[in-house]
């Protein structure tokens, strides 16, 4: 049976029930001196171009550049927490340059149609000394309010939004009184906080 494979952020069909890590990389158009990496639940594996791996549907991988980087705290930061926030989220990615966390599926709060959207949330370069300033819904979101459907306050599609053309728009969750502590708050506690936040009247 056809399945498809997910290799930086594209569905590739595949038939095989087994492909090395060569044959993956031909199949996504992948250049050989990159690395295929798989995502699975808790970490990341290398999948050398000879080894033979179970592929299934929606199977995720990244194709990286083979020349080895230095790790930076905010990389490994991202990526620790990444890899624990997608226990809770299926559908969560995080980009090879941990430029953005996506997370598809989110389960909104009571009163918001419809009740799950995508979020998209960029850390910042000076990430996890400073938190990420608000974080990107899918748009045409609304709210009930009084019996009726509302646009949302602090949803905005054109301030500070250069992710409207993917049809997001950026929601307000600033830090005025600096209450961001690196060693205490992670992207763990901001998902937790957006969740809070977006369950309060507006």
């Amino acid at each position: 049976m056809g399945k498809a494979i997910r290799i930086n952020g594209v569905d590739v069909p595949v038939i095989a029930d087994q492909l090395n890590g060569e044959e993956i990389k031909r199949l996504a158009g992948i250049d050989d001196d990159r690395v295929l990496v798989r995502q699975e639940r808790d970490r990341n594996v290398i999948v050398p171009d000879a080894k033979r791996l179970r592929v299934a549907d929606k199977d995720t991988h990244h194709a990286r550049h083979s020349k080895a980087q230095t790790v930076t705290r905010r990389t490994a930061r991202l990526r620790m927490e990444a890899a624990t926030l997608a226990a809770a989220y299926s559908d969560l990615r995080i980009a090879d340059d941990e430029s953005y966390v996506f997370i598809g599926g989110f389960r909104l709060p009571t009163g918001w149609v419809p009740d799950r959207a995508n979020v998209l949330i960029v850390p910042p370069a000076a990430y996890p000394e400073c938190a990420p300033d608000g974080f990107y819904l899918s748009a045409k979101l609304q709210r009930r309010k009084g019996g009726k459907l509302v646009t949302p306050r602090h949803y905005f599609r054109d301030y500070r939004n250069p992710y409207a053309h993917l049809g997001y728009h950026w929601y307000c969750l600033e830090d005025p009184e600096r209450r961001w502590r690196a060693g205490q708050d992670s992207l763990i506690t901001f998902v937790e906080a957006i969740r809070t936040y977006l369950g309060t009247a507006d």
